[in-house]
């Protein structure tokens, strides 16, 4: 049966991917002006209060996980203020799946940032207690598998894009170096001035710098 928008969801609907949970679309619409114009949010999960990693006396995280980055959002004070924090695929260098039986958690390695997000579990968003390893407790074991397979697709779809903006990079040094080498001759044939060479040569440098 297809799914029906409401007016509710209507600011909503360009920041998400198959998602139709209305408990999950409310939620989304909680971090709606933290996200960007071109983000899709792809999963959310909420942790759970009675399963292993959780809080009976904490109100439980919800995890979103974007096409770009995870989301954590920790309602704190029965909803009078709340703590999110944001972690980037391309910051985050593996994932790691622990199942529970009741539950699963995530272990993320995101080196330099265990220090900013060193916070007790009961506080708020990941509990980093692992070296550099951060943690998701507490979540239903599908929700989980589902996270983990997400997250891991986020950091091999980072470490690509990363590859191929660096060998861009290299080609157009390499074309540029080569262009250099074109003009050097010019000049040296007296077919362009010393003037002419020296403004060109900025100009080439310039585009390799922007």
């Amino acid at each position: 049966m297809p799914f029906h928008f409401g007016k509710k969801d209507e600011s909503i609907v360009h920041f998400i991917t198959d998602i139709t949970d209305k408990e999950e679309l409310e939620e989304i619409r909680k971090i709606a002006n933290r996200l960007d114009q071109d983000e899709k949010v792809r999963f959310v999960a909420k942790q759970s209060r009675m399963k292993p990693g959780g809080s009976a006396l904490a109100t439980p995280n919800i995890v979103f996980a974007t096409d770009k980055r995870i989301i954590i959002r920790n309602p704190t004070m029965l909803g009078m203020r709340e703590n999110i924090e944001d972690i980037p695929y391309d910051k985050m260098t593996s994932v790691k799946l622990e199942k529970g039986v009741f539950s699963s958690t995530i272990l993320i390695r995101a080196p330099g940032l265990s220090e900013m997000s060193r916070v007790s579990r009961y506080s708020g968003l990941v509990a980093w207690g692992r070296g550099e390893d951060g943690q998701i407790d507490a979540l239903p074991k599908g929700k989980g598998e589902e996270l983990f397979t997400i997250i891991r697709e986020g950091i091999e779809g980072a470490k690509k894009a990363a590859a191929q903006s660096a060998t861009t990079i290299v080609n157009q040094q390499i074309s540029i170096a080569d262009e250099l080498a074109k003009l050097a001759a010019l000049k040296e044939q007296g077919i362009v001035s010393e003037g002419e060479f020296t403004q060109l040569k900025q100009d080439l440098l310039k585009k390799m710098q922007g």
